[in-house]
């Protein structure tokens, strides 16, 4: 009787085990969070839904899609990441210029100091008029695109640099990516 109890026992460690070891595999099988270093000084933890992609502009530093689901052919919003300057107040006026009409209610900006961080993010939905090639201030064709929206970051470093952060996409995207952007936004303090 007594070896018959050391070999359930011995079956039931061996189980607990192989269990042990598949949820390890299962931990190891996902996807990495990707970090971002914002001047040397701190990093934003980029969600691990956000797909790097090659960016589309050379002075795009990083550049992610967003999704919401739904597979290869739906819909993304841009995620970009770059190191910018001017007046905080005149690059929001600027992107919230860049879009005509959406809810009131919607388009607000809310500012707030994480760790030694000063950070506005950005809500702005509309009609998005795009600039395809020649930059935020030159000419260039203006693609208007309808139902859009964007929530941007400005990180204000102690010295007064500045990083951007933009994701701008269709509308339903970028509400079902707000969270997690926030989220990554609010990891400059960590």
């Amino acid at each position: 009787m007594h070896s018959r109890n050391l070999f359930a026992g011995t079956l039931m460690g061996a189980s607990a085990l192989f269990l042990a070891n598949l949820v390890i595999a299962d931990a190891t099988d996902t996807k990495p969070q990707e970090s971002v270093s914002v001047f040397g000084e701190a990093n934003l933890s980029v969600p691990s839904e956000f797909k790097r992609v090659e960016p589309k502009s050379r002075i795009i530093a990083h550049e992610f899609e967003a999704g919401a689901g739904g597979g290869e052919a739906a819909p993304t919003a841009r995620v970009t990441m770059m190191a910018a300057g001017g007046d905080v107040a005149a690059n929001i006026q600027r992107w919230e210029g860049q879009f005509a009409g959406g809810e009131k209610g919607a388009q607000k900006t809310e500012e707030m100091k994480l760790g030694p961080w000063n950070v506005y993010i950005v809500d702005v939905s509309g009609n998005y008029a795009e600039r395809m090639g020649g930059g935020p201030f030159a000419g260039g064709k203006v693609v208007n695109r309808e139902n859009y929206a964007m929530t941007g970051a400005i990180l204000v470093h102690p010295s007064g640099r500045k990083f951007f952060v933009k994701m701008i996409g269709p509308r339903e995207v970028v509400a079902a990516n707000r969270k997690a952007f926030v989220e990554m936004i609010k990891s400059i303090d960590q």
